[in-house]
């Protein structure tokens, strides 16, 4: 197929690799084209365009892999977005973690155009993106997710690429899942710092846990790989996780539902950020509370 790619990040590189892989023509829109990983995604064959509308004007599909709404609205909706190149019965898929409203107003805006919008955000970080493996949450027509499906397995796990609902309710239960992202991780940087200014050890606790209640992915996978380690390297920003929280926070907000636990959660990735760890992994939370606590939590 002729497939747009607008977001060649952390995630959306491998993710766009993976469709040049599988034999589709991509055309992509790069503000900062100069990027070490768009020159990988050109040397790979994909081509370059001056806007959204240009790639619009180029693909059958486009899909869109940026940090926030505001940004989802303009490359959609904005001056030489993609609405304005768009064809009729083209399928934009938003895989963006963005605030559900926006997701559903921006599809009523592609419905008046003849376009198909589908929310498609995804969990399984960059580690997630690069082996294709991602889980897939979409909102939207269920034809239209038929017809998207063979694209959507290129970059996800097939079994774990799901219909949600209409349009908003991937946005909906992406969310639902940050929350738990968030507050699981937290909560084992607070109690492993305790473990180890106890006396305990990193790994023995670790394999323990893992076998017991207290298991969960965030300790089987994340940590390892991102914190125990000391390497912090971002999966998963610390940043982009603050602002799910805050999307949380807003749909709470709108649907008049108490979130306690996840105000408190975001104000301690606020204190990630304060101390500038915005731009690193979210499990350098771990570093703030190994601060305070005078430990230092390494396998």
């Amino acid at each position: 197929m002729q497939i747009g790619f607008i977001g060649i990040g952390v995630m959306g590189r491998p993710m766009c690799l993976h469709l040049l892989k599988a034999g589709h023509t991509v055309t992509i829109f790069a503000r900062h084209p100069e990027k070490p990983g768009v020159q990988e995604v050109l040397n790979a064959g994909a081509k370059l365009a001056p806007s959204p509308r240009a790639v619009a004007i180029a693909s059958e599909m486009v899909i869109t892999m940026v940090p926030n709404s505001a940004q989802v609205e303009e490359l959609v909706s904005g001056p030489q977005g993609l609405l304005e190149g768009a064809r009729k019965g083209m399928i934009i898929i938003d895989m963006s973690t963005i605030a559900p409203r926006v997701s559903r107003e921006l599809a009523e805006k592609a419905a008046g155009h003849g376009v198909h919008l589908l929310d498609a955000p995804v969990s399984g970080g960059s580690q997630g993106a690069e082996n294709g493996t991602l889980t897939i949450m979409v909102g939207g027509e269920r034809k239209v997710f038929e017809q998207a499906r063979p694209i959507l397995e290129t970059m996800g796990k097939q079994e774990n690429i799901f219909y949600v609902g209409p349009n908003g309710a991937g946005e909906v239960v992406k969310i639902v899942n940050n929350i738990l992202c968030g507050a699981i991780a937290a909560a084992i940087a607070e109690s492993f710092v305790l473990g180890v200014k106890a006396g305990a050890d990193v790994d023995l606790m670790a394999k323990i846990i893992g076998a017991s209640s207290g298991a969960s992915w965030q300790l089987a996978n994340q940590f390892p790989l991102r914190a125990f380690n000391g390497s912090f390297q971002p999966g998963f920003m610390t940043d982009l996780l603050h602002k799910d929280l805050g999307l949380a926070l807003d749909l709470a907000a709108e649907s008049q539902t108490p979130l306690a636990m996840t105000a408190l959660t975001r104000q301690m990735y606020e204190m990630a950020r304060a101390e500038g760890f915005g731009k690193e992994d979210y499990t350098a939370l771990l570093k703030v509370l190994e601060k305070m606590a005078g430990v230092e939590v390494r396998s």
